[in-house]
């Protein structure tokens, strides 16, 4: 366990995996103040983050995450990673849905694109943070790596849960997901993406968002109509 900024992080693993343990605690720790600067303070005073084992590669939950106990295994590698990588992009990720998922609600089976986009958006920001625009770039392959899954269709991101066939729901919304928001950011500038992110997490805090009201919020900040950037990447066809 260690504190930092007011917020008390404990990590748990299983015995034997001690090195492993305390990456995690520390990967968590930075999470949590890499997330807190860009995006708005962490509201509990504690956040929990737990070896399990489970078929996902992490799971959320309000002031906690459970993480496949695989990866704490540092001898292997995942998808051509070494296991140390995976379990600091899975542990960035779920901490980022403390935000987004949590304080800032959202229909996960409606608009999941919602939470898990922009927490996989977030969560290269987290590497930017971390390790600058190699970090960035690095953590982004998996992107490719999810979208390419469907040799890069151009799915919208924006349907329900279960009208996506197949791997495309994976493909489509933690692949092409993430890169809506950097094109979001690109065409808004970093600037004023960066204060639309702030905004937006304060606007609907404790409460439930929609990707219409974030559309309305962002083109607030950016001055301008993101009706087309939204019908290219989010709706989808016919709505």
């Amino acid at each position: 366990s260690e504190s930092r900024r007011g917020v008390r992080v404990n990590s748990y693993a299983f015995p034997g995996d001690e090195e492993a343990l305390a990456l995690a605690l520390d990967y968590a720790l930075q999470a949590v103040e890499s997330f807190s600067n860009r995006i708005g303070t962490y509201d509990y005073t504690e956040f929990d983050v737990a070896a399990t084992p489970m078929l996902a590669g992490g799971i959320e939950y309000p002031g906690m995450t459970w993480i496949n106990m695989d990866y704490y295994n540092l001898e292997e590698t995942f998808f051509g990673m070494p296991a140390s990588a995976m379990l600091e992009g899975v542990i960035a990720h779920e901490v980022g849905h403390h935000w987004f998922y949590n304080v800032v609600g959202n229909s996960q089976v409606s608009e999941a694109w919602l939470d898990e986009s922009l927490v996989q958006y977030i969560t290269g920001l987290y590497h930017l943070d971390q390790y600058g625009s190699q970090g960035y770039l690095n953590y982004k392959g998996g992107w490719y790596y999810r979208w390419e899954r469907i040799d890069y269709r151009e799915s919208p991101i924006g349907m329900e849960s279960a009208a996506y066939d197949g791997y495309e729901y994976v493909a489509a919304v933690y692949g092409r997901g993430p890169f809506f928001f950097e094109a979001l950011s690109e065409l808004m500038g970093a600037k004023a993406f960066s204060t639309f992110l702030s905004d937006y997490a304060s606007r609907f805090h404790w409460g439930i968002a929609t990707g219409e009201k974030l559309k309305q919020l962002a083109e607030v900040h950016c001055g301008c109509d993101l009706t087309d950037l939204f019908e290219e990447w989010v709706v989808p066809q016919g709505n």
